[in-house]
């Protein structure tokens, strides 16, 4: 099939089953189920790679290392799913990818979800699995911490919390693919990205904002909820990967531009006519694959 007819053939579909379907008051639990049988379209190929199970901090982690890997490094990755959404199994065919494509062992955290788990418990959980992590004798410095859409507001909002509080060692990079970071939806692309983004909705955003404050007194434009608002002093380097299709395209955008005025060695890549999470379909798209050799490209000239 001609690339051209693919792409449109693949935004067609998730924005008839998920896209559209968002616009109703399904439940957490339903979309959940309706999202993991979703992701099994996704190929998802094991060979050479190990797959381990246990817990950290009582929290369930998959562990996937490529059986061929000499590195001593880690990824720690949170997956997305708007805080309400997303798991381990959703994401196991590009974690896989990413396994193999950078060589490094991907540690995927099964971290609890809204609206059972609001902020500010789950920005908590994600906190202590990772000093769960460096207690059980992992060097911070061969950690690169990663997320992607609400796993990447998790995961900046983390290495800001260590910024602060300077008695945990940061992570040796920050990887943020599709950041959701601006709980406000004042980005510009939140607005004229609506009809081009084939997996988001305005609906879906706000459903997900709400059960993530549930029941809190925090405002979206606080800090700790939204980490594009916050100092990015003192951050480690950070690469940021979106489409240009993506609602939340100008979150990447400001990112990128607040991160070099706050001195942080930053690395952006915008994907053209790509959509929100466009790389988890990097088994059909070149774009996908592209992504995965940034990340690589990242990791070797910058984390070694």
């Amino acid at each position: 099939m001609h690339e051209m007819w693919k792409q449109l053939f693949v935004e067609s579909c998730l924005k008839g089953t998920f896209r559209y379907p968002s616009r109703y008051q399904f439940s957490p639990r339903t979309m959940r189920h309706f999202t993991g049988q979703i992701s099994q379209v996704f190929p998802c190929h094991q060979h050479g790679l190990n797959l381990d199970t246990y817990s950290l901090a009582e929290l369930t982690v998959e562990k996937i290392t490529p059986v061929q890997t000499t590195s001593k490094k880690i990824m720690l990755y949170l997956h997305g799913g708007g805080f309400c959404l997303g798991s381990i199994k959703t994401h196991r065919a590009w974690l896989c990818e990413v396994a193999r494509s950078t060589g490094l062992t991907v540690m995927s955290l099964a971290y609890p979800l809204a609206p059972e788990t609001p902020f500010p418990d789950l920005t908590e959980a994600v906190y202590t699995a990772y000093k769960a992590l460096i207690d059980s004798g992992i060097d911070p410095k061969n950690i690169i911490l990663a997320g992607d859409d609400a796993g990447a507001n998790l995961a900046l909002g983390l290495a800001l919390r260590l910024v602060r509080q300077k008695n945990t060692a940061l992570p040796c990079g920050l990887m943020l693919l599709s950041p959701f970071i601006d709980l406000t939806l004042t980005s510009n692309s939140v607005r004229y990205n609506q009809k081009h983004d084939a997996l988001l909705s305005i609906h879906f955003l706000q459903k997900a904002i709400g059960y993530y404050l549930k029941n809190t007194q925090f405002d979206p434009s606080n800090p700790r909820v939204s980490p594009l608002f916050d100092d990015l002093s003192g951050l480690p380097p950070l690469l940021i990967q979106v489409g240009s299709k993506s609602m939340l395209m100008d979150d990447a955008k400001r990112l990128q531009e607040m991160a070099k005025q706050a001195e942080v060695d930053v690395s952006y890549k915008l994907y053209t006519g790509m959509w929100h999470n466009f790389f988890m379909f990097n088994a059909w798209f070149e774009e996908g694959k592209m992504a995965l050799n940034d990340m690589r490209h990242f990791i070797e000239q910058r984390l070694d």
